[in-house]
């Protein structure tokens, strides 16, 4: 599976590639996902003549899943509403672009979003197939 960049539509820069990269880890803890190493998505990119610090729009992100072979992307965005923010994932599939699972959560305050994001991984892997006692088993909390 391939983790692209977060959309944050937000304004605030402190959610750039934070999110992301809180998410790889809760989703590292997997015993049933394998994430496309950064290492992998840079490389790519290199092939396909880019800049390797290129964003990871879902795009770009198809087009390496398409090079390396991977089955799935999951892309992830958050958006502000009023004082509260809307962190939203989708779990795709490569090859057609049939949504697989989606998973959506709300923060309070910015102070909350990662828990928030904490609480979506973990409702995406079961999503995804992962049993309820491997999900509890492998996760922890952000």
């Amino acid at each position: 599976m391939l983790l692209a960049d977060f959309v944050n539509t937000t304004g605030d820069g402190v959610f750039d590639g934070t999110l992301k990269q809180a998410l790889a880890m809760q989703l590292e803890q997997s015993p049933y996902l394998n994430l496309l190493p950064e290492s992998r998505v840079r490389e790519a990119l290199r092939f396909m003549g880019r800049p390797e610090d290129q964003r990871i729009t879902s795009d770009v992100a198809r087009e390496i899943c398409f090079r390396e072979n991977a089955k799935a992307m999951l892309t992830g965005s958050i958006a502000s509403l009023g004082s509260h923010y809307v962190i939203s994932l989708a779990a795709v599939n490569a090859q057609t672009g049939d949504s697989i699972a989606t998973e959506q959560a709300e923060s309070e305050n910015k102070e909350q979003v990662l828990k928030s994001l904490d609480k979506a991984a973990t409702s995406l892997r079961a999503k995804l197939g992962e049993s309820l006692p491997s999900v509890q088993k492998f996760a922890t909390p952000l």
